[in-house]
Parts: C-alpha cells; sequence; structure tokens
C-alpha cells in the first residue's frame, strides 16, 4: 500500500513535466527529475527518449516519429521482472508486444495511432496461445488507440485486415492471457476487431469507448470474443461498431479466413488461418450496462458444437441497424465455422434491454430484434422494451426447423406501436421448437388502437411448435390476437389475468386445422366474447372465461 501512495505522489509532483503534448518530451533535466527515486520497474516512455510529435484523433493523419523500436524495448523488460509504464506523450507505433506482469497507464490524452501498412495491431500479447500455456497479469488502462484503418490520404487500406503470418489487425488482440483488464480506454478505427480475445480467462473490460468512425467496412467489431474463454465482465461501454458491437462466438474463428471458399482440401490445410484449437467453449460472462451508439448489430453469441453457457446480460441500450442480439450458429453459412453443429448453448439470462433497430442503407437484416436460430437450453428475457417498430420485425424471433429451445421466459414485456397497420408478432416461432414458453407481465399498447390491424403477441408458423404454454398477467389494448397459429403448432395453453381491448379479431386464433390443443385454459379473461376461434381442434376446454 506504501508504494501505491509514493507512485501517485511522484505522478502529481511530476505530472506537469509531460502536461504539455504540443511539445517533445524529455529535456535533459527532465529525464533525471523523473529518473530520480523511482523503483527500477516503473518507467515513463518520454524519460526514455519516445518522441511525443504524432495525433491521435479519429481523424488523425500526423504520424510524426515512429517510436516502435523505443516502446519496445521497455516493455521486453517485463521478461525478467514485473513492470509499469507511464504511457505519457502521443506516440505513432508499428505494433507491440505486451509481456506477462506488465501494466500500462495512459494519462489524460495520451495513446498510440498506427502508422500507415503497419497491418498489425496496436497491442498483441507476446505468446498468442491457443493452447494451456498462457500469458497473465496484463492491465491496460487509459489511452486513445487509434487502429487508423483509413485516413483522408489512404481512404481504404491503410492497414490490411491480416493474414496466416501476422494474424487478425486490430486495435488489440490477445490470444492466451490469464487475468487481463482493459478499462477506461478509447479504441478508434480498428482494421477489424477493436478487441479481439481468445482462450482469455479472468478477464475485465470496463468504461471502454468504441468508436470505428465513419464509412467502415464489414468486420469492424467492438468486442470479439473467441474460443475457450472464461470468467469475464463487459461492463460500462459505449460501442459503435459496423458488425457485431459484442461478441461471444465459441466457434467462430474461421479455419480458412480468406480461403474458406476453396473446394480442394490440400488447398485449404496449406492456408489453414487458424487452427481448430482456437474454437472452444465460452462460460461465466456477464454483460451490463451497454450502450449501441449506431452499431450493425449489438450483441452475438455464436455456437456451432462448442459449449457456451451461463451468460448474463443486462442494462442494454441504444440502438443499431439490424439484430439487437441474435444467438445463432452461423445462420447464413453454418458449415463454414470450425466446429460445425447446431448449437450448444446452456443459460442466457438477458434483463432490461431497451435496444432499438433503425435500419440503414446497408440493408441488413431486420428479421427481429432478438434472433435465435441455434439451440439453447434456458432463455431468459426479463423487462424487454419496445417502442420503435419501424423496421416491422417481430421483438423475438424463435426459427430453423433445426432449432430447440428447452425453456424460453419473457418476464416483463412493454410494448408501444406508433404504426397504423400494424402486422408485427412481437414473439414469433417460425419452423422452430420451444418446449417450455412462460409470457408473463406484458404490457401491449398502439397509439392507432382503434384501427384494424393484424399484429399478434404470439405467432407459430412454418411448422413452430410450442409444447407448452403459460400466460399470465397480459395486459393488452389494439392488437388483433393474443395467439395465432395458421401454420404453426400449439399443444398446451394455459392463460390467466389476461385483458385483450380495442380489438375485433379472436384472442385465441387456433386456425391450423392440422394442429390438435389438447388442453386449452383461460380464467380472470376480460375482452371479447368470442374468446378462441378458428380450425385447429380443440381437445378440451375449462377456465372461468368460457
Amino acid at each position: 500500500m506504501k508504494q501505491v501512495f509514493l507512485f501517485i505522489i511522484i505522478g502529481m509532483v511530476f505530472g506537469s513535466g509531460f502536461a504539455q503534448s504540443g511539445k517533445k518530451a524529455g529535456s535533459k533535466a527532465t529525464v533525471i527529475t523523473k529518473k530520480a527515486g523511482l523503483p527500477a520497474n516503473v518507467f515513463y516512455l518520454s524519460t526514455h527518449g519516445a518522441i511525443s510529435d504524432a495525433e491521435i484523433g479519429m481523424n488523425s493523419v500526423t504520424f510524426g516519429t515512429d517510436n516502435t523500436p523505443l516502446i519496445q524495448s521497455v516493455l521486453d523488460k517485463a521478461i525478467n521482472s514485473p513492470i509499469t509504464v507511464y504511457w505519457d506523450g502521443k506516440y505513432s507505433v508499428t505494433g507491440l508486444k505486451i509481456y506477462s506482469n506488465t501494466t500500462i497507464i495512459a494519462g489524460a490524452g495520451c495513446g498510440a495511432i498506427l502508422r500507415n501498412h503497419s497491418d498489425r495491431s496496436i497491442f498483441i500479447n507476446a505468446g498468442q496461445s491457443f493452447g494451456t500455456k498462457k500469458d497473465s497479469n496484463i492491465v491496460i488502462s487509459g489511452g486513445i488507440w487509434n487502429g487508423n484503418y483509413y485516413n483522408q490520404e489512404i481512404p481504404r487500406g491503410a492497414q490490411s485486415k491480416g493474414d496466416s503470418i501476422n494474424g487478425l489487425v486490430g486495435c488489440f488482440r490477445f490470444y492466451g492471457v490469464d487475468n487481463l483488464i482493459v478499462r477506461d480506454a478509447i479504441l478508434y478505427k480498428p482494421a477489424t476487431y477493436a478487441l479481439a480475445a481468445a482462450n482469455v480467462t479472468h478477464v475485465l473490460y470496463e468504461n471502454l469507448i468504441v468508436d470505428v468512425g465513419p464509412d467502415p467496412l464489414i468486420n469492424n467489431d467492438g468486442l470479439h470474443i473467441d474460443g475457450n474463454s472464461r470468467y469475464g465482465v463487459i461492463r460500462h461501454c459505449i460501442i459503435n461498431a459496423h458488425d457485431d458491437g459484442i461478441g461471444l462466438n465459441a466457434d467462430d474463428l474461421y479455419l480458412y479466413w480468406f480461403n474458406w471458399n476453396r473446394k480442394s482440401k490440400d488447398i485449404q490445410e496449406k492456408n489453414l488461418f487458424y487452427p481448430e484449437a482456437a474454437a472452444g467453449p465460452i462460460s461465466d460472462i456477464l454483460i451490463d450496462d451497454i450502450t449501441f451508439n449506431s452499431s450493425l448489430f449489438g450483441i452475438r453469441i455464436l455456437s456451432g458444437q462448442s459449449r457456451v453457457d451461463r451468460i448474463t446480460i443486462r442494462n442494454i441500450k441504444g440502438y443499431t441497424k439490424g439484430y439487437a442480439m441474435v444467438l445463432d450458429n452461423y445462420q447464413h453459412n453454418p458449415e463454414i465455422v470450425s466446429y460445425a453443429g447446431p448449437g450448444n448453448i446452456g443459460t442466457v439470462n438477458v434483463e432490461d434491454f431497451d435496444v432499438a433497430i433503425y435500419p440503414g442503407p446497408e440493408n441488413m437484416p431486420n428479421e427481429s430484434c432478438i434472433n435465435v436460430s441455434t439451440n439453447v437450453e434456458q432463455l431468459i428475457l426479463k423487462n424487454i422494451k419496445r417502442k420503435e417498430f419501424s423496421a416491422l420485425e417481430p421483438t423475438v424471433l424463435i426459427r430453423g426447423k433445426n432449432t430447440v429451445i428447452g425453456s424460453l421466459e419473457l418476464d416483463g414485456y412493454y410494448s408501444l406501436d406508433t404504426t397504423r397497420d400494424s402486422e408485427i408478432s412481437h414473439v414469433l416461432i417460425d419452423g422452430a421448437s420451444v418446449n417450455q414458453l412462460s409470457i408473463s407481465n406484458v404490457s401491449i399498447s398502439r397509439t392507432q388502437k382503434l384501427s384494424a390491424n393484424h399484429s399478434v403477441l404470439l405467432k407459430t408458423e412454418n411448422g413452430g411448435n410450442v409444447n407448452s404454454l403459460q400466460f399470465n398477467r397480459i395486459n393488452t389494448e389494439g392488437i388483433a390476437s393474443l395467439i395465432s397459429n395458421a401454420s404453426g403448432k400449439l399443444s398446451i395453453i394455459n392463460a390467466s389475468n389476461v385483458i385483450h381491448t380495442y380489438s375485433s379479431g379472436f384472442p385465441f386464433f387456433l386456425d391450423n386445422e392440422l394442429n390438435i390443443v389438447k388442453a386449452l385454459t383461460i380464467s380472470n379473461f376480460y375482452g371479447t366474447d368470442q374468446i378462441a376461434g378458428g380450425k385447429s381442434k380443440i381437445l378440451k376446454k375449462s377456465g372461468d372465461a368460457f
């Protein structure tokens, strides 16, 4: 503790020595003063000759001195003993390696920009391992880190997106790290992912701002976490990404990357981009207090065969241009991921989710806000809010004939629909199978509630099947029906404490003549006198609503 106070006092005393970022850092007098009395494992970059003559802002094209060799020589000192590096300027680099037991603390307004055609990430960990051996105890605190993917001088291609030798190019890339902290940092304009991680454990990403900048290309993810990652916290972040804002991708690292479409196995084996070991399970992750600011997509969870389990997502807000959240097995081409399969997801718990969809010129998929097309054992959705319906997509879409959901719970759903001729299916089961579905504490309103519409709280279609459905505390006004099964199946329906007003349709419109409903139980119902209608055969009706 005394040593920590000593560092703080030293920083306060000598902070004015590097506060003027417009000057080249480090006169001889300053060097002597800063070095005097410092522990041997504490380093200020300016005192070792680093020249602060770059600009690191979003639109910067000023690089100045290449400080890579000098800064790397300081970082190399961690090979022998733990180090703390004070990043006290605006430096340009071509890519740096961080070793175990390294702490980097960047001052306000300080950081780095990647020089043109570096084709490497700003920081990678030295080990770069997908196996059991890992680097450990790496901290990056503060700073502005500009990946310089494009600029005014080189609109496309100031960096490559990566190759089989250098890997993916972004701001930070960590493969094989235990005890990793990245906090209070700003990440600009990565060539691929702002922060890429795989095989990381005991991780904290906190208070990060990610902005991929104007006119980016696809694959500009925010925080992209791949296989064999466990015990992680991502919180208090603002993300503008041009793909997934946050990705948990157990099987996402394509074996062939740029070569995945080659048909010859011999050619593929010679062009492997990542080994199969890069894919693997992901578990015990908390994502909390995230704001999406114009991202294409929000949160993605991807699994083919590898296990994803115990994921908690809460306090998510902002807007996206496509899915706000997607759970899938790479639905567009599931065969190309490392371990292809139908999905292997355990429990995902989502709470306090309020993300609007504003479709942009990119014409991204807008099938739903929350899209599930992979197998999930337990999906819990609590306090989901929806007030923007310009894309006319469902709020929750469970789709795919091979998609199986064990238990789906929607507890707390608030919706205000301002469209006139609404055709919204708030929850849509399209071809998928859900064993147990519970929908409770729902409030749905329409501002144009007196106009005829075809909106439905729950719809099953294209063979979509719900084995048992539990409705409770449902309050709707102005929607056509609570349930519709025109081409889907519902087996057991139990509904209680339901209000359904301002509608001329059947609350329970069971209109699939091929569907046999084993039991329809309705109690404490207020609404139209014609409760159930349609061609489905109902074997048993019960409850005080009849």
